[in-house]
């Protein structure tokens, strides 16, 4: 009975990862990629690395934000430990960093790591009424 307790917990839990997997919509960025992608149109990028606790704690928020943000807003992540050129082109000295990219102008976020601080934010910055720091 204790294996079958075991085994029904180990399923639920293999359906709850991937549940999560699945219900995120974040984008890929490399160092390929990145600049023709946050070129145009409205991105929220996370710049990380694998082994960074914050972001490790970080990534279910990030993810849930992927599938709520705002119509017209790409959710994206970077692994600076793989795609070292943009990292260091975009002056990342700590993990995770958030950057904004919207209409040609780029915008560090800093303020609370939640889908409610990010749809905030967001709201305010497609409104025209934020400054390059937040």
């Amino acid at each position: 009975e204790l294996f079958s307790e075991y085994v029904m917990s180990y399923g639920f839990l293999l359906f709850l990862a991937f549940f999560v997997v699945a219900q995120s919509a974040v984008v890929e960025l490399t160092d390929e990629n990145f600049a023709e992608k946050t070129a145009t149109g409205n991105w929220f990028v996370k710049f990380f690395a694998p082994w960074c606790g914050h972001c490790k704690k970080l990534a279910p928020t990030w993810d849930a934000y992927s599938t709520s943000a705002p119509e017209g807003v790409n959710v994206a992540h970077i692994d600076c430990t793989v795609h070292k050129a943009v990292c260091s082109a975009q002056g990342i000295r700590g993990y995770p960093t958030l950057k904004a990219f919207a209409s040609g102008a780029e915008t560090k976020y800093q303020g609370q790591r939640s889908v409610e601080g990010f749809n905030n934010f967001w709201t305010e910055l497609l409104s025209g009424s934020k400054s390059s720091e937040l």
